[in-house]
Parts: C-alpha cells; structure tokens; sequence
C-alpha cells in the first residue's frame, strides 16, 4: 500500500525539510577546516543571478556566480568581505594536492 503525504485531519503535520523555513531563510551551513595551519570558515555557495566572476585560487579560473562553488575564509583573523575566497567544489577538495595561485591569504 502506498503511503500518503497529506496531512490528516487532527494529526500533526508532516515534518518539513529546513525546519519548516522558506529557502530565503535559512542560514548556510558553515564548517571549520584545518589549512595551511590556519583555521578556516567553508561554506558552499548555490547559484545565483547577480552575474559576479570571482577568480579561483585552486586553479587560477574563473568562477562564476551563476555556478555552486564554495566560499573560504580565515576565522581567526582577516573575516572582511576582500579576505574571502571563492574555490570551485574540485579545486577545493584538492587542495591538499596543488598550491593555491594568485593571492591566497
């Protein structure tokens, strides 16, 4: 038999992915990374309309803001918007494998 996802009358109502908040709501996931001994904010960054090109310290390419990526930052110092740095998600999860190019901080 196949399950219903509508709600019954005097039931409580079906969990909701995200808590039940509207996507424009909810707050992005931020991990703490180890790094070239610094400790460093990540975030992966969804794609959006506001037609930004951001430079990739992994491979020196372009980023586009109309593509997923992922957002670094210093956490122990530095945590301006400039000292952020946008890493396409392969370049990042190689990092431990290529030098990072340009300014890295």
């Amino acid at each position: 038999m196949g399950r219903s996802n509508r709600r019954r009358r005097g039931g409580r109502p079906l969990p909701r992915a995200g808590g039940g908040l509207p996507p424009s709501l909810r707050e992005p996931a931020v991990t703490e990374v180890r790094y070239a001994g610094q400790v460093w904010g990540v975030r992966q960054v969804r794609p959006n309309e506001t037609g930004r090109v951001y430079v990739c310290p992994g491979c020196s390419g372009e980023v586009g803001a109309d593509t997923a990526h992922t957002v670094v930052w210093p956490l122990a110092s530095m945590q301006t918007v400039e000292n952020r740095r946008h890493w396409h998600g392969v370049c990042w999860a190689a990092r431990d494998r290529r030098r990072p190019h340009g300014s890295f901080a």
